[in-house]
C-alpha cells in the first residue's frame, strides 16, 4: 500500500511540474485589444497582408475590427482604412482565398435577421491590402432574413475552389463557389436539409478517404448532424448509425485527433435546458466522440472529464499548448450569470484531459464568446484569444512556456498539380498532414473553422515532444493526391508547396497489390487489380495533367487499356479509391 501511495506521489508531483511550466501571460492592454464597451462574438485568425505573422479580425455587434499585428505584441485597428466600414452585429468570420489570388479574402455572417452577410475580397499588395465588399446580387449570397451564427470553408467538391457552409435559424446553407466570387446555394441539391437552429459546424474528413465531412452543433434539442461526404460531393446524415445520439442545446463543435490513433474525433459544447420548458435535467454535459474508425463513434465524455456539466458553453477549440504531441483544448463559457468558468482542458497522454484552468489563468468566470489558437509572435507555442460579451474584455494570452520540447510549423500551400491535372485551393484547407518523428506518427488536418464561427490560425504547429528530428512530412492534399516531404526542419516554420514532394502511393498494405504490365508499353498494357477493391474510376495523365483516358468503376480484376496514339513519354496512372488514390508512372514509346 505505501509503495503505491509513493508512487501516486511521484505521479502527481511529476504532473503539478509540467503544469507549472505552463504559463499564459495577459497582453491584453499593451496589444491594444482591450475591447470592453462592444460585444466581440468570433474571431478569425490570418495573415492578410502576408508580412509572415498572424492578424486578427473580430465581428462584434457594432463596427467589425480587423487588427494588424505589427510585431512586439502590438496591434493596430486597421479596419476602417481597409475598407471593413459595415457597421452590425455580425458573428461567425472566417478567412480564406476565394480566387486562389495569393491574398486572404473574408466571410462574415450576420446575426440580426435584417442585414447580409458580409464578403470582401482582399484586393492585395497594390492597394495595400484593403478590401473590396462584394455585393450579393453578384455573389448569390442574398440571405437577410435568417440569423446565422457559425461558418466555416471547405471545398467540398474537390474542385480546387473554397465552398461556404453557414449555420441558420432555418436551413443551413452551403454555398458553392463558382469561381469570380459568385456562390450557389445548393445545400439542399447535396443532401444538406437541416431545418433546425444550428450555431456551430465543423468540416473534416472523418473517414480519411480524402472527401470532407461535415459536424454541426445543434440548439434545438435533437441530436447534433453528422453528415458523411459519398466521394462525389453529396452528403448523407450518419448521425444515428455512427453512434452520436447525445441530446443537448449544442453550441460550439470541434474536430481533433486527442489520442493520436490518426483519426479525427469529435467534441462539442451544450448550453442548459431551461427546466420549465423540458423534462431534461437544467444542465446538459458536453459531448466527446471517440473515433472508431470505421463510421461509428464511442462516448468518451466522462471517461476523459469534459462533461463541463456547470458552464454554459458556447464555443470551444484545439492547440498544443505545451508541444507534447497531445492536442489541448479551450472550452468558452458565458452568456448567463448562472455559468461556471471558461475551461482549459490539458491532454494527458490521449487517455483523458484534466482542467487546468485556474493555475494557469486564474479566475476566469466572465462571460466568453469566441475562441481561436494561433503562433502569433512566431515562437513556436500556441498563443489564446479569447472575446467577451457585453463590458467584457477581450483577451490575449501570450504563451510564455518554458516546456522545452520541439516543434514544427507547416504552412501549406496548395496548387495545380501537373502530374495529376487536379486542383488543391491554395489555402490548402482540407488537407491532412501526417508528421513522423522518433518513429510516432501524429495527424492534423489545415481546418476551415470550427467552434462557433471562430478561426484558429491556417499553419499547421505539430509538438514534437523529446524528438529531436523530423523523420517525414505526409500530406494528403483537398485534390487528394499523397505527396511525402523529407528534410523538415525542427523548431521552425516549414514552406510545404503541392508539388515539391515525392509522390506517396497511398496507405495500401502490402497485400494490396497493383500488377501493371508491361510498362514500357507501347499501346497497350494491363492492370491486374485483384488485390485492391472499391475503385471508383482509373484515370490517365499526360505530362501536362491532361486526362487522356478515363473508366469509371472498372468491373474486371484484370483490365486491358489501349492508348492509340502518337504521345510517347510520361503518363501518369491514378486509382482512385473510396478512401485514397493509388498515383503510378507508365512509360509509352
Amino acid at each position: 500500500m505505501k509503495s503505491n501511495y509513493l508512487l501516486y506521489v511521484f505521479a502527481f508531483s511529476i504532473f503539478v511540474r509540467l503544469e507549472a511550466q505552463i504559463i499564459f501571460t495577459d497582453v491584453t492592454v499593451t496589444a491594444n485589444l482591450s475591447f470592453n464597451a462592444e460585444t466581440v462574438e468570433s474571431i478569425a485568425w490570418g495573415d492578410y497582408d502576408n508580412d509572415g505573422d498572424q492578424d486578427i479580425f473580430f465581428s462584434t455587434n457594432g463596427l467589425n475590427k480587423l487588427m494588424r499585428n505589427d510585431g512586439n505584441d502590438i496591434f493596430t485597428d486597421v479596419g476602417i482604412a481597409s475598407g471593413l466600414t459595415h457597421s452590425f452585429p455580425t458573428t461567425g468570420c472566417v478567412f480564406g482565398d476565394f480566387d486562389n489570388d495569393g491574398n486572404l479574402d473574408l466571410f462574415i455572417v450576420s446575426v440580426d435577421g435584417i442585414n447580409p452577410d458580409l464578403l470582401y475580397k482582399n484586393l492585395g499588395s497594390a492597394s495595400g491590402f484593403s478590401f473590396q465588399s462584394i455585393l450579393g446580387s453578384q455573389s448569390g449570397i442574398t440571405d437577410n432574413i435568417t440569423r446565422k451564427r457559425g461558418v466555416s470553408l471547405l471545398d467540398y467538391n474537390r474542385d480546387g475552389l473554397l465552398d461556404i457552409y453557414v449555420n441558420s435559424s432555418k436551413n443551413d446553407f452551403l454555398y458553392k463557389n463558382l469561381g469570380n466570387f459568385q456562390f450557389q446555394n445548393v445545400s439542399s441539391i447535396v443532401g444538406i436539409n437541416e431545418t433546425n437552429l444550428e450555431i456551430g459546424v465543423v468540416p473534416t474528413d472523418i473517414n480519411n478517404d480524402g472527401w470532407i465531412d461535415i459536424f454541426t452543433g445543434n440548439r434545438s434539442s435533437v441530436q447534433n448532424k453528422l453528415y458523411l461526404n459519398d466521394g462525389t460531393g453529396n452528403f448523407a446524415e450518419i448521425s444515428n448509425s455512427a453512434g452520436i445520439d447525445a441530446v443537448g442545446l449544442g453550441m460550439g463543435v470541434i474536430s481533433f485527433d486527442y489520442d493520436n490513433d490518426l483519426d479525427m474525433d469529435l467534441y462539442w459544447t451544450t448550453w442548459p435546458h431551461a427546466p420549465d420548458t423540458t423534462p431534461l435535467p437544467p444542465f446538459q454535459p458536453n459531448a466527446f466522440y471517440q473515433n472508431q474508425g470505421n463510421l461509428t463513434f464511442l462516448n468518451k465524455t466522462v471517461e476523459t472529464g469534459t462533461e463541463d456539466t456547470s458552464g454554459w458553453g458556447i464555443s470551444c477549440n484545439v492547440g498544443d499548448i505545451d508541444n507534447d504531441r497531445f492536442e489541448d483544448f479551450f472550452v468558452s463559457n458565458g452568456f448567463d450569470p448562472s455559468s461556471t468558468q471558461s475551461i482549459l482542458f490539458k491532454n494527458i497522454n490521449g487517455t483523458a484531459f484534466q482542467d487546468i484552468t485556474n493555475s494557469v489563468f486564474g479566475d476566469i468566470t466572465w462571460d466568453a464568446r469566441g475562441v481561436a489558437f494561433a503562433d502569433y509572435d512566431n515562437d513556436g507555442d500556441q498563443d489564446i484569444i479569447l472575446t467577451g460579451g457585453p463590458g467584457v474584455d477581450t483577451k490575449l494570452w501570450r504563451n510564455d512556456s518554458t516546456i522545452s520540447n520541439n516543434w514544427v510549423t507547416l504552412n501549406l500551400e496548395g496548387t495545380i498539380n501537373i502530374i495529376s491535372g487536379l486542383n488543391s485551393n491554395i489555402n490548402a484547407i482540407g488537407a491532412r498532414v501526417e508528421v513522423t518523428a522518433g518513429g510516432l506518427t501524429t495527424v492534423k488536418e489545415v481546418s476551415g473553422g470550427a467552434g462557433r464561427g471562430s478561426f484558429n490560425s491556417l499553419p499547421l504547429e505539430f509538438g514534437l515532444g523529446s524528438s529531436t528530428s523530423i523523420d517525414n512530412v505526409k500530406v494528403r492534399w483537398p485534390d487528394g493526391n499523397f505527396e511525402v516531404f523529407t528534410n523538415i526542419n525542427i523548431n521552425q516554420i516549414n514552406q510545404i508547396k503541392e508539388g515539391e514532394g515525392t509522390l506517396s502511393l497511398g496507405d495500401f498494405s502490402q497485400d494490396e497489390t497493383i500488377n501493371i504490365f508491361p510498362n514500357p508499353f507501347m499501346n497497350k498494357f494491363n492492370i491486374n487489380i485483384s488485390g485492391i477493391s472499391s475503385i471508383r474510376k482509373i484515370k490517365i495523365y499526360n505530362a501536362l495533367g491532361q486526362v487522356i483516358f478515363e473508366d469509371n468503376y472498372p468491373k474486371n480484376n484484370k483490365t486491358e487499356i489501349e492508348l492509340n496514339n502518337n504521345y510517347k513519354g510520361l503518363l501518369i496512372l491514378v486509382l482512385e479509391l473510396t478512401d485514397r488514390n493509388f498515383v503510378r508512372k507508365l512509360i509509352k514509346y
